[in-house]
């Protein structure tokens, strides 16, 4: 999830010195496609759990039998979201913005929606090294990854090295080429390496087992129906936001890309929480347990506020990475100041979320998700 993040966040760098319709435009369509991607997201997702309890107790067969659940879970939820894409048009005239933002933004969102099952995929092989304690090879593919879309952007973008300059939809492609990159790379780290073939024959298919299947998408779905909330709340007030035009949307998308840059640490701590209680459950240490999620609530908190201070003392400075548009920059003061209060509390949430996670309850946050933002 960190590694599509940045990709967002860079596109939106770049955009921000096209224009701040396309600015705009990438973080309404960004938004969207992560709010469709997010019907799966938790059941993908949740092989990490799964993954690092059976981890915590030795049983290698389970791992991979659970990777396996996953991976095809992973390509049929891919697969749909593939095809959603092609509506993306139809979804973006649901926001009531202008029509040049709408096209702008469907157009973003269908190319972004070509790498569904790449993305799917990094997810639950993610899930696989994290739950095993492996958090290197992920980062590293991260990594990997999102050098190749700084690179895209840039080129792809502004029409550098022979390419057409192609703007917000260059800026889309280099990002779904970056995603697929990514997925191939865990690929291989998953399915070639001796060592991997020889614990856990992680190379050798595992059937479709109805049980482990069930599971995974009975913990996973609570998981998605939370993230699902979540991102409707942000794409809500996204889509009101853009009515009152492009250098508002614009701005919008800039306190977003910040929140996203100030909780990626945060997310670290969070899948760390995620396989270290799980691990420790598997192996029965509720003590234990207990002691980490209270740890790991600790840091967060300190991290908070420690960006939270940064956000508020350099607000305008940070905007001006995105873009240089005073209309936009008009907005910094306020939105600033507010995205230091919340990403403190979101935050402690999604720590909260990791923890429960650990030891399997995804179903409390998801009930608090929907109660908060229904009523």
């Amino acid at each position: 999830m960190l590694s599509h993040t940045l990709m967002w966040a860079v596109d939106s760098a770049f955009l921000g010195h096209v224009s701040a319709l396309a600015l705009g435009a990438a973080g309404l369509g960004g938004m969207i496609t992560w709010t469709v991607y997010c019907f799966f997201n938790g059941v993908t997702r949740v092989a990490s759990t799964f993954v690092s309890q059976a981890n915590g107790r030795g049983d290698d067969e389970a791992v991979a039998v659970y990777t396996w659940q996953g991976v095809y879970i992973a390509v049929a939820a891919g697969a749909i979201l593939t095809l959603v894409g092609f509506r993306s048009d139809w979804i973006l005239s649901l926001t009531g913005n202008s029509a040049e933002v709408q096209g702008a933004a469907a157009s973003y969102m269908q190319i972004r929606m070509y790498s569904a099952i790449a993305t799917q995929l990094t997810m639950t092989l993610s899930g696989f090294f994290q739950g095993r304690k492996d958090v290197k090879t992920p980062m590293y593919a991260g990594i990997a990854a999102n050098v190749l879309n700084v690179v895209l952007d840039y080129v792809m973008i502004f029409g550098v090295a022979g390419f057409p300059a192609m703007g917000i939809e260059g800026a889309a492609l280099a990002t779904t080429i970056a995603n697929s990159v990514n997925a191939v790379i865990l690929v291989w780290f998953a399915f070639v390496p001796a060592a991997l073939r020889s614990r856990y024959r992680i190379h050798v298919p595992r059937g479709f087992d109805r049980a482990r299947m069930g599971r995974l998408i009975r913990v996973g779905a609570p998981l998605s129906f939370g993230e699902l909330i979540d991102m409707i709340s942000f794409s809500t007030f996204t889509a009101i936001i853009g009515q009152r035009g492009e250098a508002a949307l614009a701005a919008s998308q800039v306190t977003v890309q910040l929140i996203s840059f100030s909780f990626m640490p945060i997310w670290g701590i969070t899948t760390a929480a995620t396989v270290l209680v799980g691990n420790e459950i598997g192996k029965r240490d509720h003590d234990r347990a207990e002691r980490l999620a209270i740890e790991t609530y600790r840091i967060a908190f300190l991290y908070s506020i420690a960006i939270g201070g940064v956000l508020v003392a350099a607000r305008e400075p940070l905007f001006s990475i995105f873009t240089r548009d005073a209309s936009v920059l008009a907005y910094a003061a306020v939105l600033g100041l507010l995205a230091a209060v919340f990403q403190v509390f979101d935050g402690l949430r999604m720590i909260g979320i990791g923890v429960l996670q650990g030891a399997g309850d995804t179903r409390f946050p998801s009930i608090l998700a929907g109660v908060v933002l229904f009523g």
